[in-house]
């Protein structure tokens, strides 16, 4: 259809004056669009613009005939820069067309491995006919002569053949108030081909929205998710961190980039088997995943406890569980355990939705299945899941945490009460999974207001929780009069025949449940006789077994009247049982599609449901019981088709990655985790060697997904590294990709051992890319270790790669590298050149975070050059630049990093104010690292305004929220603040205790500035004690900390520090000479606040040696460097010394004169 069109809008055009050379060429790209080999997707959704406005312009040509303006007099000259334009537009669509272009495997595989760098550019082709159809659209429109065919073809739009898509969204129930924000209930929209915005109307760098409906004539393709480097955690990401502004560096948290990959998540049209497949997603604006704000985010539903309407026999079990919950001394743990099938989770549900449960916990009663889990990891998305903390745009700052410490911080935030459905599938994992399991259950139960109740098949219980006493006993079968009730529950009547096959099954709730619902469509008497013919041997020859019984009840279910007459149910169950998560009662069409030979999912769920060989989930999914799809997988109900269309599907769903996510695929995404992990894992098994790089490419992506949200599961990723015959390059991918988890993870050692295996089998493979990637997570971890100088040569080498493979995207994701290296190592100039040079490759290529990621850093080098026009100018951009792309994190860091130069100037007011709008944004984010952040920084500020109540409170806030966060990096400098203050109000026991407090943990964090910084305070109060040897000491220690991490102005500082104590002692001449070394290392550095306290140090050496002139030259160059810094106390400080030397020289003067 979309050739065809294009072929009909060129034959149109001819003969129109300038319009006739555009059909030339959109005859060319019907020629091209046939050949291209590579990012077909892609092309896609630029191809749905190029029709567009090729519609607009065979129109144009039809009216312009019309009108008779067929010759260059007459033709409208308004519209002919826009026809040129054009033309020119549609060349440059050639010529990256022909770029993707291949004739043999090898040339594709070449091609393919710049996939970023030529994405960026079909992206650019696509937001630039987006902007040129909206220029041609307005034009038509003010042209009285085109308004009436624009209008009328907008009123000829809803007879048009274009198909509505309904997408059904799972209807979220109200959660806890208060705690978290209420959710939006969404009612399935209906995509009708009307509309009054394109859609890039809301992209960055596109053109606004025309106020008039579009003449489209195809449906829009989905959107295809991109990929942007982003640092993985600072104080802002991407940014460097941000200097103190006193003559103290204070530390601040910094962990690696993540970095765009040569095969990696959302960097590549999202790949398929044959029969491209494409999923479906809302089609609204697709925003970085980073710049929707979490306030705004719809909270992702989760499954809430349901009161069992058939629950029988079990009344003394559920006594027995609410008395242990309101008797126990501390908040209850429970186990109800018991065999397969036993009733469990129904007790469960009717504990959960007992009258007292529900009075006193209220909303805050969670409910969390663990069947489809099989790990840790997984439990921890499960539960991050159900307590609303996963959220499109919520900022990968704060998803880079780590889950635990949020799913912790969550739960101990108020009285809870949570259940672990079916626990027994994360816990019975062999080796150290199961350990893993345990702490975690260990460390949710340590939480005082958090009542936990679990269900699990057997007879043990987890260890290392102290189970609430006395413990509950293994349910055994219920009664044989619950039975019956049961039964008649569910078939009406229970008669002597339902009592036999109740006694066959030992009165087994699961079987009774299941031949009470065939008994519903079918007889007794009939099930007894299949019975009795058929099952006898069964049972004996699988005596012991937890299915048993169980499995002829299963098969009598199988075979039962209901499931003849919808013959794919059948088939469908085997579908369903590959599948942990289940699936939605209503999937979507795309869904629908993969199975052609089940026409009506919906109905064969329901059939599924009718015969209890389904449930349905509280989140409106349906699942198939942990033992029926045990009796699935012994007798292969799925088929091989089946198993091949789950996995195009699921390949192609986490093949988006994290980036680019919509608020749709990105609460899909985590509603089908356990789906995606369980059938990656088994396609890395069943693929054949020839098609699993597609299934490769997944697992990247999909582990890409889990780091972002903070789930730093190797599994997948480990199982994709364990498949023999890879090709190195594919291999060293997975290596690369699992090094970035250990990374994420702190596990810094792993990380290099894998990244360094990586490099060697791309540097074999002769993948540049791949091996400008390896290079570049070496130096985020070298860097992260302080060692700058060899993480400086890893970024360089990066950048040279990616030169030599032409990518402009990892040119300057290494240049923002080099950026903050420089500055590390105190060479500003190069910072600063390498900062430009990034953020002009960023705006090239109209990457808006990339861009304030560069002014971010620029800002913090210009400040560290004493240019506060050119820093402050550098933080506005940057602040733009985020609130455009509506990221939440960067607003407030650049908002604080504007407070910085507030204070330093000492506009402390305009400073406070910045630094609690910053903290308001934090807050709208849920970040409780930047909320300590901003916090602390209002301690600091407090604290330099002398009011220190209120510096001490902030202080503790701050300390607070890191520790929520789990940042012990924070946590250190809000220890090492309240140390000041007890500093100042001579409490200085209480200060010496937080600053050792601070500086354990500077060493568990392996911190050399902030032990650095420490050292020198501790320093600082042996020297008021006169305790000069112990004060010569810290400073010593301090200095080699500051050499570690390469921090020129510490080292200044540490010195000046040792010639203060020199000085003390008498030591004039070594005091001189350590004050020189000092001011050296400050002019290195172009910290005029150092320049101008070593200045002013050498001034009192030389008064104190009666140098007169000497000490009145130190002192007014000490005036100046802290003039031209703006630290006004210190200037003045000055001003007294040079007048009490001046005095002295008046005074040397007249007694010369009187002599």
């Amino acid at each position: 259809m979309t050739i065809g069109m294009l072929k009909e809008a060129a034959t149109m055009a001819t003969g129109v004056p300038y319009v006739g050379a555009v059909a030339g060429v959109l005859l060319q790209i019907v020629k091209i669009k046939g050949e291209i080999d590579l990012y077909r997707e892609w092309w896609e959704e630029v191809m749905y613009n190029v029709v567009k406005v090729a519609d607009l312009v065979k129109h144009f040509s039809v009216s312009c005939q019309r009108h008779g303006l067929c010759d260059e007099e007459t033709f409208p000259q308004n519209f002919i820069g826009i026809i040129k334009d054009l033309e020119t537009e549609f060349k440059k669509i050639v010529g990256v067309m022909s770029q993707c272009r291949g004739k043999t495997r090898f040339e594709q595989f070449k091609k393919g491995l710049a996939r970023n760098d030529m994405i960026k550019e079909i992206q650019k082709c696509d937001r630039q006919m987006g902007r040129m159809f909206d220029r041609f659209m307005v034009a038509m429109v003010v042209d009285i002569r085109f308004e009436q065919l624009v209008t009328g073809r907008a009123q000829s739009l809803p007879t048009m053949s274009i198909p509505s898509v309904t997408i059904e969204e799972p209807q979220p129930t109200i959660p806890r108030s208060l705690t978290f924000p209420q959710p939006q209930v969404h009612e399935p929209v209906a995509l009708t081909p009307i509309s009054s915005i394109h859609a890039h109307s809301m992209t960055a760098g596109s053109s606004p929205a025309p106020s008039f409906p579009i003449p489209l004539s195809i449906p829009r393709p989905q959107p295809v998710a991109q990929t942007h480097s982003i640092h993985a955690r600072s104080i802002s990401a991407g940014s460097s961190p941000a200097p103190s502004f006193s003559t103290m560096h204070e530390p601040v948290a910094q962990t690696p980039s993540i970095h765009a990959r040569s095969i990696s998540a959302g960097s590549s049209p999202v790949p398929t088997f044959p029969g491209p497949l494409s999923i479906p997603v809302a089609q609204t604006p697709t925003l970085h995943a980073r710049s929707i704000s979490a306030s705004s985010s719809p909270v992702l539903p989760f499954p809430r406890p349901i009161l069992p309407q058939v629950f029988f026999g079990r009344s003394e079990e559920l006594k027995k569980i609410v008395d242990l919950i309101f008797s126990a001394t501390s908040s209850a743990h429970i186990a109800i355990i018991g065999p397969g099938g036993i009733g469990k989770t129904a007790l469960a549900h009717a504990v959960l939705t007992h009258k007292e449960v529900v009075s006193h916990f209220a909303e805050s009663r969670y409910l969390v299945p663990c069947e489809p889990l099989t790990s840790r990891d997984a439990l921890l998305v499960a539960l991050a899941n159900s307590l609303s903390l996963l959220q499109p745009g919520t900022t990968s700052d704060s998803y880079s945490v780590g889950l635990e410490p949020r799913v912790l911080s969550a739960l101990g935030s108020e009285k809870c009460i949570l259940c672990l459905d079916n626990f027994e599938s994360p816990w019975d994992q062999p080796g150290p999974s199961r350990e893993a399991v345990e702490m975690l259950l260990a460390d949710i139960t340590a939480l005082p207001s958090v009542t936990v109740l679990i269900t699990m098949r057997g007879g043990e219980r987890p260890k290392r929780t102290a189970w609430t006493l006395p413990m509950l006993p293994p349910l055994t079968n219920f009664p044989r009069d619950a039975a019956k009730r049961t039964w008649e529950s569910l078939a009406g009547t229970c008669d002597e025949w339902a009592e036999k096959l109740i006694d066959a099954v030992d009165c087994l709730p699961l079987a009774v449940t299941l031949l009470g619902s065939l008994a519903e469509v079918s007889t007794a008497e009939t099930l007894w006789e299949r019975w009795q013919k058929e099952n006898i041997a069964l049972v004996e020859k699988e005596k012991g077994d937890k299915l048993s019984s169980l499995e002829f009840s299963i098969e009598l279910s199988l075979e039962s009247s209901r499931m003849a007459a919808d013959g794919s149910s059948k088939r469908l169950l085997g579908i369903l049982s590959l599948l942990p998560d289940g699936m939605p009662a209503f999937p979507s069409p795309e869904f629908q599609r993969l199975f052609p030979d089940v026409p009506d999912i919906p109905r064969s769920l329901d059939t599924l449901l009718k015969c209890s060989l389904a449930v349905r989930t509280a989140d409106k999914r349906v699942q198939v019981n942990s033992l029926v799809r045990l009796y699935c997988e012994r007798n292969d109900l799925a088929t091989a088709e089946d198993r091949r269309a789950l996995r195009d599907y699921y390949v192609t769903l986490a093949s988006h990655g994290y980036d680019n996510l919509s608020h749709e695929l990105f609460k899909r995404m985590t509603m089908e985790m356990n789906n995606m992990e369980s059938v990656l894992r088994k396609s890395l098994t069943l693929t054949p060697l020839s098609e699993i790089t597609p299934v490769i490419e997944a697992v990247i992506a999909y582990t890409q997904f889990c780091s972002y949200i903070g789930n730093f599961s190797d599994v997948v990723i480990t199982s994709a590294t364990n498949v023999q015959g890879l090709p190195e390059e594919t291999l060293g991918d997975c290596l690369t990709s699992l090094g970035s988890i250990c990374l994420s993870d702190d596990n810094v050692a792993q990380a290099e051992e894998h990244f360094r295996k990586a490099l060697l089998l791309h540097e074999s493979a002769q993948d540049a890319i791949g091996q400008a990637n390896d290079h570049c997570h070496l130096g985020d971890v070298l860097y992260r270790c302080d060692k700058v100088e060899e993480a400086r040569a890893c970024y360089q080498m990066a950048f040279d790669l990616n030169v030599e493979s032409k990518s402009p995207y990892g040119q300057a994701n290494a240049l923002t590298h080099l950026g903050d290296t420089y500055r590390k190592l105190g060479r500003l100039e190069e910072s600063c050149s390498h900062y430009k040079r990034s953020l002009d490759l960023h705006q090239e290529h109209q990457d808006q975070l990339g861009q304030a990621n560069s002014l971010k850093g620029l800002g913090h080098v210009y400040l560290r050059m004493d240019n506060i026009k050119l820093a402050e100018e550098s933080f506005d951009k940057a602040l733009e630049l985020h609130k455009a792309v509506n990221d939440l994190v960067g607003q407030a860091n650049d908002i604080s990093s504007l407070a910085d130069i507030y204070q330093r100037l000492d506009n402390l007011d305009r400073a406070e104010v910045a630094y609690k709008e910053a903290l308001d944004l934090h807050d709208q984010a849920k970040d409780d690292l930047g909320r300590g952040n901003a916090l602390s920084h209002l301690g600091d500020l407090y604290r330099k305004q002398n009011k220190l109540p209120e510096a001490e409170a902030y202080y503790i806030q701050a300390l607070q929220s890191h520790k929520k966060a789990f940042d012990n990096l924070g946590q250190a400098n809000d220890l090492k603040g309240l140390g000041g203050i007890y500093h100042r109000q001579d409490n200085t026991q209480g200060a010496i205790e937080q600053y050792n407090a601070a500086l354990t943990l500077y060493e568990a964090t392996n911190n050399s500035l902030g032990k650095a910084n420490c050292q020198r305070f501790l320093g600082r109060i042996y020297y008021t004690q006169k305790r000069f040897p112990d004060a010569l000491s810290m400073f010593q220690s301090a200095l080699e900390n500051h050499k570690k991490a390469n921090d020129t102005v510490g080292q200044g500082n540490s010195l000046n520090d040792m010639g203060d104590v020199e000085r003390k002692l008498g030591g004039l001449s070594s005091a001189e000479q350590l004050y020189q070394q000092a001011l050296q290392a400050h002019e290195k550095a172009n910290d005029k606040v150092g320049q101008g306290n070593d200045y002013k140090g050498l001034g009192i050496v030389y008064e104190k040696l009666y140098k007169l002139k000497d000490a009145k030259e130190m002192f007014e160059k000490a005036i100046e460097m802290h003039r031209l810094s703006g630290t006004t106390k210190s200037e003045e400080h000055d001003h007294s010394h040079l007048k009490r030397v001046i005095k002295k020289l008046e005074q040397g003067a007249r007694t010369r004169k009187c002599n």
